[in-house]
């Protein structure tokens, strides 16, 4: 269709200069070490310290570069390729990965980035072209905690020296972001010496998959993603439900959604796994082995007795007899809750190998306080005295007044004044965490906390010691930064309103955006952020974000200009026009035809068999995705329009004919409706806040969903991330009919632009 296909892009670019307003471990205790990075400037000749994150500690320039070569090897230390004598006791994890693990991530890291097909050797011998990995750093610095290492840049080569395996992985992570920022200097890094070691060992990023399913590969990105700002830490927390009211408010409380993701193949437990995503113990045990080999540690938790709703809908009997309490309060009264937790632990507890498990224990019945810390005492003993671990909880004790201590020994994740007080929690001997709301949460779509967290306020004003960030200089409201008893903290990402709010794509950009802030406050503190203003450290960190070696979930293609895709099928086959190159598939007898009335080519898909494939899976916000359809009659239920991993754009949905988006398993209703054997034109476009719909080149709506929560009960705005990979299904379900102008770009458009296509196409329209 040459006036839809072509000349619609020219009118598009042309448009685009409208002005429109768019929505926009065991750990030991390390004290902060007060040296400040440094070069050696003498003659202004020496190198300045090279740019990370988190920045280094300690710097020496000296003269010159070293450049990476095809040449390159990765030279493990063949005296410690297998690990060395400091590894196991400073990780939560039993069997820490080793030199040789952390080299072959290096490896794939490298190729990634560079191109370059480097080996990985095992030998005590390096030359100066090489990346040479050993241990043994302690003798010679005494003072390095278990995670620093040394990195000399010289003319011998480059050399990581530390103290454990995971401290030199943490050194290759340096290396990675240099090659990185160097990718427009022939990965030319500079000469120098760095001394690099983290103030904290806990830095954490504590993740809700219970109440978002989160498929196992996009949990790997995540470890991928905070291991690049070397953060050590995974909590997941396995089980949950949505808000509940009381019973007697609530009368419908079994009937909420739940979430719990460890599927046993225990008969008794295995009733409890959640249907739509739960992992088992296979594929818990790789995906352990993939994030040690990344410097990892993962923290379980199934939380228990409050939140508890993926049990109790199974047995109402175990709730609080009460009307007045809530569906998801396990009664601490009745001794088969205790005899269940028990065994379900003892089921699970063998498929992790951290050393410490975490039992929830937040928010439960306030009045039952001395039962609620029975209950967390009972639960240090029984993994203490049964399988030699520790456990964590949420700060609770000031909810739960009662008279019975709350154990020592128990590790305490502080997230809110009202329910726990780190500095009492500190002067009673207990070891703490920093997770504090609302600057540590991050809540999609929500009122209380952060949709996205601001990451300058964290560079600039967070610390791990900082529980009041309002008040900083307050000894009452904050730890000192040297406090033994503080093992550090992080980012806690809670989904408290459930998987429809918020796509997969769009929880990753909401987290991605802020790790890094996280990442470097956690590790060298406000040295470099006292020093260094945000606007010259934020671009550099964006163009590190983004070139995170296997990351896919930005699903920000690359483009040559604003447009991604243009097919206007008029040569006979699905040719890209916009100069990226996307050509896209016929598949299963997708052809191209003659549109009719003078509109040129267009593709028809003959049968739900039929799609045209492109070499891209989705885009996420900005982006305008548009295209012509005319369908034929008698479509499929639910039949297909656009595919790819990441959802579909279907022409009816399961209750009504409107075209509607299937994201996660949700699906959000545009409000068009199609009418058979005629041509209209359907677009979207999406910011960071909503997503508009277009019908016939008029913006008519936006996506939107249902928020269900009980306090909430209203329409909000739905981000969608476009699905781009299929024009029809590859699973047999495509819409029939034709396809003209199939255009993808890479920012948002406007009602202002799409006006102006309208009218200058207005004989096109219906």
């Amino acid at each position: 269709m040459r006036r839809v296909g072509v000349i619609i892009f020219a009118a598009l670019a042309a448009a685009s200069s409208i002005v429109c307003v768019s929505a926009t471990p065991v750990p030991d205790s390390i004290a902060v070490s007060a040296t400040s990075t440094k070069s050696n400037d003498k003659n202004n000749q020496a190198n300045p310290t090279p740019f990370v994150i988190p920045s280094l500690q300690e710097w020496t320039g000296s003269k010159g570069e070293w450049t990476l070569k095809k040449t390159t090897r990765i030279v493990v230390d063949a005296a410690y390729a297998d690990g060395g004598v400091h590894d196991a006791g400073n990780t939560f994890m039993a069997n820490p990965s080793n030199l040789k693990q952390h080299a072959a991530s290096f490896q794939s890291d490298i190729k990634e980035v560079t191109g370059f097909d480097v080996k990985v050797v095992v030998s005590r011998k390096y030359s100066k072209d090489d990346i040479y990995l050993t241990l043994g750093a302690e003798a010679s610095d005494p003072s390095l905690n278990h995670e620093g290492y040394l990195l000399d840049i010289d003319n011998k080569g480059i050399s990581i020296q530390a103290v454990t395996s995971r401290g030199a992985f943490w050194g290759t992570r340096s290396l990675l972001q240099m090659l990185i920022l160097a990718d427009e200097n022939n990965y030319a890094l500079p000469r120098g010496h760095a001394r690099d070691f983290p103030n904290y060992n806990e830095r954490k990023f504590m993740q809700d998959i219970a109440r978002k399913p989160i498929p196992m590969s996009d949990l790997r990105e995540y470890a991928t993603l905070t291991s690049f700002f070397k953060l050590n830490t995974l909590h997941h927390h396995y089980s949950d439900n949505p808000a509940v009211q009381s019973k007697d408010l609530m009368p419908d409380w079994a009937t909420k959604y739940v979430g719990f993701r460890l599927k046993s193949d225990n008969p008794t437990y295995a009733m409890y796994a959640s249907e739509d995503v739960s992992f088992t113990k296979q594929d818990l045990r790789e995906f352990q082995d993939f994030i040690k080999a990344r410097g990892m540690e993962l923290i379980p938790e199934i939380d228990t007795p409050a939140h508890s709703l993926c049990f109790t809908k199974f047995h109402p009997d175990w709730t609080i007899p009460e009307g007045t309490a809530r569906g998801d309060w396990m009664d601490l009264g009745n001794q088969e809750v205790w005899d269940f937790v028990e065994g379900l632990w003892t089921d699970v507890v063998g498929w992790f190998d951290s050393r410490e498990v975490s039992i929830g224990a937040d928010e439960y019945d306030p009045s039952r306080g001395d039962l609620a810390r029975k209950f967390v005492n009972h639960f240090h003993d029984f993994f203490a005295t049964n399988f030699n671990r520790t456990i964590r909880m949420w700060g609770s004790d000031v909810r739960l007044p009662g008279t019975i201590e709350i154990n020592s020994s128990i590790h305490t994740d502080h997230w809110g004044w009202t329910y726990s007080n780190p500095i009492d929690l500190v002067k009673r001997g207990h070891t703490v965490s920093n997770l504090n709301a609302p600057d540590s949460y991050l809540v999609p779509r929500s009122a209380a906390y952060w949709d996205y967290i601001d990451d300058r306020k964290i560079y600039e004003l967070w610390e791990p010691w900082v529980f009041d960030l309002l008040d900083k200089t307050n000894t009452s409201r904050n730890l000192s930064p040297n406090e033994p008893l503080l093992t550090g903290g992080g980012l806690a990402n809670w989904n408290d309103f459930l998987g429809e709010s918020v796509t997969r794509v769009e929880l990753y950009d909401r987290v991605s955006k802020v790790i890094g802030a996280f990442g470097e406050k956690l590790w060298t503190g406000s040295k470099n952020s006292d020093t260094v203003a945000y606007e010259k450290w934020a671009p550099l960190e964006k163009k590190l974000r983004e070139n995170i070696p296997g990351i896919t979930l930005t699903r920000r293609p690359q483009t040559k200009g604003q447009y991604v895709i243009s097919y206007d099928f008029e040569d006979g086959a699905a040719k890209d026009s916009s100069k990226n190159g996307y050509d896209g598939k016929l598949n299963n007898g997708a052809k191209i035809v003659d549109a009719g009335n003078g509109y040129g080519k267009a593709l028809q898909l003959v049968d739900k068999d039929s799609y045209v494939s492109t070499p891209l899976e989705s885009i996420a916000y900005p982006y305008a995705v548009g295209l012509w359809v005319k369908p034929d009659k008698n479509q499929a239920p639910n039949a297909v329009i656009l595919e790819s991993g990441d959802g579909k754009l279907l022409i009816s949905n399961r209750t009504a004919p409107t075209v509607t988006f299937e994201q996660d398993g949700h699906q959000y209703d545009t409000q068009i409706i199609l009418k058979p054997d005629e041509w209209a034109h359907i677009a979207f476009s999406a910011d960071g806040k909503k997503t508009d719909v277009f019908y016939n080149m008029r913006r008519t709506t936006f996506v939107n969903y249902y928020n269900s929560r009980w306090d909430m009960l209203q329409n909000e705005t739905m981000v969608v991330t476009a699905p781009i990979r299929n024009i029809g299904s590859a699973s047999g379900n495509s819409m029939t009919g034709l396809v003209d102008g199939f255009f993808v770009m890479d920012r948002e458009v406007c009602a202002g632009e799409m006006t102006f296509v309208a009218k200058h196409y207005s004989n096109s329209l219906p």
